[in-house]
């Protein structure tokens, strides 16, 4: 069965004498209700936390487990309940249920790449004894590392004492040949890690290439970044050109450390053109897949400019963020992945369906979504 659950509910708040009256609207989306006779988190390769609730409730009951959340990045909820009684209609339970974990846990429903799965259990009717089942959610998260382990993952690559896990941005610039004195705009915050020691060692490895000649990292330090709709705001930036790589690396190491792990894109691309206006027609943004840039509304600024952004997306599993193509698509750019080249994205149109890392994703009312 194809689960929608959209949620408008009004509450009322009373403090004392004063009564406000909130509207929330929250709109998810399950994939097909996984049936399972007793439920247990996926071994995904993900951490995850389990926010209880009891049988045919939809309080909370462990409220201290949500701030362990606050600085993760979500990939993955599950909502669990109970088929008992058999065949009894839990719609109206679910859909008080999330609009608990909304009003505990707002993130978790500010991404468009968080997978969220409705399941089923059935084994109750078998087994007796309800409780012995888990309800509630099971949270999946990325863990931020710390800046340490960073810091000794990026040396050690960059070193020749390991290789790249995953290696997106060294195929990506090895099948792209043509591309020279890029203006580079680089993700470092959170566990982008492993893919910024791949446009280090690149360069590092590559220095008469020649394929990046100036890099513009970004990692806010500003708690007030979020929906981002000025040009020039120069916060949580660190520009150098990339001739030198021990100060390319020295930059890059100083532009983790001091950030605080906010994705501010296109406002850093809005930054880099300004800085060096000579070079914008060569920009490259490397991103990371699981996270939201959090300046979207500076998209049209850029549109305006014409100005095509060759966007590497980094983590690309089986999803993939649709908000880098909605960039590519808005500038005219293109879309890089570990394993493929998506060029002219501008030229797709309305209602057309592509393939891209084996996923597909349609053009619906100007932004794509993924079937």
């Amino acid at each position: 069965m194809k689960s929608s659950l959209s949620i408008l509910i009004l509450i009322l708040l009373i403090k004392g004498s004063v009564t406000a009256q909130v509207n929330v609207k929250v709109n998810i989306r399950f994939k097909d209700t996984i049936v399972v006779a007793k439920y247990a988190p996926e071994n995904n390769g993900f951490s995850n936390v389990k926010i209880t609730m009891d049988p045919g409730e939809y309080e909370i009951n462990n409220l201290d487990v949500i701030q362990k959340l606050s600085d993760q990045t979500i990939v993955g909820i599950d909502l669990v309940y109970s088929d008992y009684p058999v065949g009894e209609d839990f719609t109206e339970l679910n859909r008080m249920r999330i609009l608990e974990l909304h009003m505990n846990l707002p993130k978790a429903f500010n991404s468009t790449i968080i997978k969220w799965q409705l399941v089923k259990q059935t084994g109750v009717e078998q087994t007796g004894n309800i409780h012995n089942y888990f309800h509630g959610f099971v949270v999946y998260y990325r863990p931020m590392p710390t800046y340490q382990s960073e810091n000794t993952s990026i040396t050690d690559i960059i070193d020749g004492k390991k290789a790249p896990e995953d290696s997106t941005i060294l195929k990506v610039v090895s099948r792209n040949s043509t591309w020279k004195d890029m203006l580079v705009v680089c993700d470092v915050t959170g566990s982008m890690a492993p893919y910024t020691s791949q446009i280090l060692l690149w360069i590092k490895s590559n220095q008469t290439i020649k394929t990046f000649k100036q890099i513009v990292f970004f990692n806010d330090n500003d708690y007030h970044s979020t929906n981002q709709t000025v040009v020039n705001d120069q916060t949580g930036m660190w520009s150098i050109e990339s001739g030198n790589s021990k100060k390319v690396i020295e930059m890059a190491l100083e532009a983790m450390e001091k950030g605080d792990h906010i994705e501010n894109n296109l406002e850093a691309i809005c930054y880099a053109i300004k800085k060096y206006p000579e070079n914008k027609q060569n920009v490259v943004l490397i991103a990371d897949n699981w996270e939201n840039p959090c300046d979207m509304e500076l998209l049209s600024y850029l549109k305006s400019q014409k100005i095509p952004i060759k966007i590497i997306v980094c983590g690309v599993t089986d999803r993939m963020n649709t908000l880098y193509l909605d960039i590519a698509y808005a500038t005219g750019g293109s879309l890089h992945t570990m394993e493929e080249d998506l060029i002219d994205v501008a030229k797709i149109g309305e209602g057309k369906t592509i393939k891209l890392n084996g996923l597909k994703f349609k053009m619906t009312g100007g932004k794509f979504v993924q079937l």
